[in-house]
């Protein structure tokens, strides 16, 4: 029987469940409220024809640099931004957006020894509502995760609520001198030392499935443009609620019931309106233990290239913990993905 959560848990969760239910369905009474034939100031203004006819010219040569929009400033699959930054946080409605992407290991002694493959998808419900969902992995599948979920706007294009079940399990790197699945330790050589010395501990390159987990992420993911062409991003997930422990081989605890603390931030910029550059860090803190050397700080840098309103395409640099244990160094723990992303719909 799975543990029980705490009070305080409970009730995050429910907040977080109702904050959702709002946002979806705020939106389609907010539709039916809405006049259908312009309102009565409209048919009032048509009465009068005496006025000046030059004022929506000055409205036209105003907006001439402006994107295309439909009524209420959403988005139809024709206008769709290429500026990532003047995409919506929700996708717009009726439209699906599906990513792939292909990965592999670059740490210094792994480098291409093993691959990851992704596959995700957002469907826009209303234009302030979408759900989520995907299948990802790494390291030949020793690393792999299901989740679906919705996000929804608490205020349209600046945060949203985003909730998510998600049943992973990560890998478990092999060190130098340990021993896994019985075998005894083997020693590991840096090939830019011509005496052979033996590493002492780094990964080796092999992975080891570890534990199958399941939690419900939540997060409030956030934008706010400061300049037209850069904008601070934050908070994807906040925190991991786990529902089941996590254990080694040998009964060591590696993650608790207790929910894990998973903040990040980071920085978008268009130079160009079809390149977008993206570097953000997640703060990843295992059962909210902050001692020193529990938690880890994983840095991504993303570049994306978009040829138009259906197409993205991108890399992504992540350095897995750029404050890894000693005698680790920031460097030596890397992953590379491609990615493709396609939009249709409406």
């Amino acid at each position: 029987m799975l543990p029980s959560l705490s009070r305080g848990l409970r009730l995050a969760l429910v907040l977080a469940l109702s904050a959702g239910y709002v946002t979806w369905h705020g939106h389609a009474r907010l539709a039916e409220a809405a006049p259908k034939g312009g309102g009565d100031d409209d048919d009032g203004g048509d009465d009068d024809d005496s006025g000046p006819k030059d004022e929506g010219d000055d409205d036209s040569a105003d907006d001439k640099d402006q994107p295309a929009v439909t009524a209420g400033g959403l988005f139809t699959m024709k206008t769709y931004p290429v500026n990532e930054l003047l995409r919506p946080l929700t996708i717009t409605q009726n439209i699906t957006q599906l990513r792939l992407g292909l990965g592999t290991d670059l740490s210094s002694l792994g480098a291409f020894s093993s691959v990851g493959l992704s596959l995700e998808a957002q469907y826009g419900v209303a234009d302030n509502f979408m759900v989520i969902g995907g299948f990802t992995s790494a390291y030949n599948f020793a690393q792999l995760g299901f989740y679906g979920g919705f996000e929804g706007s608490l205020l349209y294009d600046v945060v949203d609520i985003r909730l998510a079940a998600n049943v992973h399990r990560f890998a478990v790197a092999h060190l130098c001198g340990d021993s896994h699945d019985g075998m005894p330790p083997s020693g590991c050589k840096d090939p830019a030392d011509m005496t052979g010395a033996t590493l002492l501990p780094l990964p080796d390159g092999k992975y080891s499935a570890g534990k199958t987990q399941f939690s419900l992420d939540l997060g409030f993911p956030f934008r706010y443009s400061f300049k037209p062409e850069i904008a601070i991003i934050a908070l994807q997930t906040l925190m991991s609620i786990d529902f089941n422990e996590a254990k080694t081989s040998d009964g060591i605890v590696q993650n608790k019931t207790t929910p894990d603390l998973l903040p990040s931030i980071g920085i978008a910029t268009n130079p160009i309106p079809q390149l977008s550059l993206v570097v953000f860090a997640q703060l990843r803190v295992v059962d909210f233990n902050t001692d020193a050397g529990n938690f880890q700080v994983p840095v991504t840098g993303r570049v994306e290239f978009s040829p138009n309103q259906q197409l993205d395409i991108g890399l992504e640099f992540t350095l897995l913990n750029i404050k890894p244990p000693d005698p680790q160094k920031p460097f030596d723990n890397r992953f590379l993905s491609l990615f493709v992303q396609s939009r249709f719909g409406k």
